[in-house]
């Protein structure tokens, strides 16, 4: 197999703390994966396809750099995890070897980094790397501000007689200039501001971005939610690192300086501040307002249907209380519940219970196959009636019901009908729950139309369907006060009987030959 020596490592050309035994050939199995490594750059077996089929072609043509490790006959593995990998894959019996004498665990580290420095890595594996990096810098700054203080306190001497104020001020506090961050980079000094070297290091650019992406990987690392899902979406390449930390600023939006609008129109658009990417999530200016509005400080509140944990997060920063369920969880914080099989003891009692229930099958093919979106007409609306009693066993006395509902436009449409009022089914049930109106606020949707579907509808003559409301129904302080409630259908069917038909037909031609 070729062989090819590899590039001298950055800052220890030349230095008798790392040096070169030369090539042997080892087996796999006398090779130790390092643990830096792995938990930095995760399981290097992952993702070997390209790689694998490389080595059977051709071989390993970089030997993999290794150390004499802690037993006797092993070696530490410093650079070409990878490549171990596949030839334990293959079953190679040998794979070449540089072997490097490291006198300090310090070294090692670095060593493997800088081994490292030129692969693609992941957000997550930039920051395990500033992890480490911190560390080892964290002590050097403390030793170079207290040379800076040794050298700002020496006496004026005939050689110097002027000393300049850059000798003794703090050089964490001044960027390197461009010549001599290249002088230390070849003499494997480090100066400067410890932020700014790590984000040089990492390719971040500048100390700015490096803060902001250390501050959402703190708060990932915190177990918060919306900065797990940041760290996610960053290594997807979905968000951007400045993106994903404006979001976490945004969270407290409606803490300090809330407006809420005194309209029952609200018309919001989406902020990614609160909740995960899920399918049909919603503003949390909605759920916002809904708290302001219809909960006390502190109060409960209850989402049944929480898709992304948007309500959980307006929630807390709201200063409300709130227990979340789905069908299947997105995140660790709502618990899998079923809400067919009613509201859980828990639950008992709350202020608020804000539902965004599926609309029917407009988005059926984003859930689960057992989802209520793929269910019936019929069990659709028996849905919503058997929500709203439970809803009203569950709230407190003067507790509100909050249903989010869009009409439904596009498809799913029994024969004849142009629209289904879900809001209109949602009404009609809360009021046989005992429930009393309180408000039916517009809320409608950005709308998610692709350009060519805006063509379509104008040349088809055909709107777009945005309706959706926000209806809040409350449950009575006492149990008279909801004794007259006016229920616009009777309790039975809300088809007439043949015989009420056959009689309105009648009558209505008897009318018509009459005014002929």
């Amino acid at each position: 197999m070729p062989v090819v020596i590899p590039r001298t490592v950055p800052g220890t050309s030349g230095s008798t703390t790392s040096k070169s035994l030369g090539i042997r050939w080892l087996a796999p199995k006398c090779l130790i994966a390092s643990p830096l490594s792995l938990s930095v750059y995760g399981d290097p077996s992952a993702d070997l396809e390209s790689l694998r089929e490389s080595i059977r072609e051709q071989g390993i043509l970089v030997p993999l750099v290794v150390t004499a490790g802690t037993e006797w006959g092993t070696w530490d593995i410093l650079s070409g995890h990878r490549r171990w990998a596949c030839a334990v894959v293959l079953g190679l019996t040998h794979v070449p070897c540089e072997l490097r004498e490291i006198p300090s665990e310090a070294l090692r580290t670095r060593l493997i980094l800088e081994y490292n420095r030129q692969r693609r890595k992941s957000f997550r594996q930039l920051m395990r790397e500033a992890d480490v990096l911190e560390e080892f810098m964290v002590e050097e700054a403390r030793q170079r501000r207290l040379a800076n203080l040794h050298h700002g306190t020496v006496e004026p001497s005939a050689s110097a007689p002027n000393p300049t104020l850059a000798e003794g001020r703090d050089s964490d506090d001044r960027e390197d200039t461009p010549k001599e961050m290249e002088k230390s980079e070849r003499k494997g000094i480090h100066k400067g501001r410890t932020d700014a070297i790590i984000a040089r290091q990492l390719g971040l650019g500048g100390k700015d971005l490096y803060r902001q992406a250390r501050a959402i990987w703190r708060m990932a690392h915190q177990g918060d939610v919306r900065a797990l899902s940041g760290v996610t979406e960053i290594d997807a390449g979905t968000k951007t690192i400045h993106a994903a930390y404006k979001d976490l600023r945004r969270r407290n939006r409606f803490t300090t300086d809330f407006r809420p609008t005194p309209y029952d129109v609200w018309a919001f658009r989406h902020d990614r501040a609160f909740g995960i990417p899920y399918p049909g999530s919603i503003p949390p200016a909605i759920v916002a307002h809904a708290l302001h509005y219809f909960c006390p400080p502190a109060g409960l509140v209850v989402d049944p249907m929480a898709g992304g944990g948007t309500t959980l997060d307006v929630c807390q920063s709201m200063g409300r209380r709130c227990l979340a369920y789905d069908l299947q969880p997105s995140r660790p914080d709502i618990h899998s519940h079923d809400i067919r099989a009613g509201f859980p003891p828990e639950a008992v009692g709350c202020d608020l219970i804000f539902c965004d229930p599926p609309y029917h099958t407009m988005l059926a093919r984003t859930y689960g196959a057992d989802s209520i979106a793929t269910a019936s007409q019929q069990d659709w609306i028996a849905f919503l009636h058997e929500l709203t009693r439970n809803a009203f066993s569950t709230l407190r006395p003067g507790g509100y019901l909050a249903l989010l509902l869009a009409s439904q436009t596009e498809k799913d449409l029994p024969a004849g009908y142009g629209y289904l009022d879900h809001a209109f089914f949602g009404y009609i049930a809360a009021l046989r729950a005992r429930f009393l109106p309180e408000r039916r606020i517009s809320c409608p949707m950005d709308g998610g139309y692709l350009p060519q579907h805006v063509r379509q509808a104008r040349v088809e003559g055909r709107m777009l369907g945005q309706v959706r409301d926000l209806l809040v129904v409350r449950r009575p302080l006492r149990s008279w006060e909801n004794s007259s409630v006016f229920i616009p259908f009777p309790q039975g069917s809300f088809e007439r009987s043949k015989h009420e038909t056959a009689a309105c037909r009648g009558t209505l031609m008897e009318t018509e030959s009459k005014s002929c």
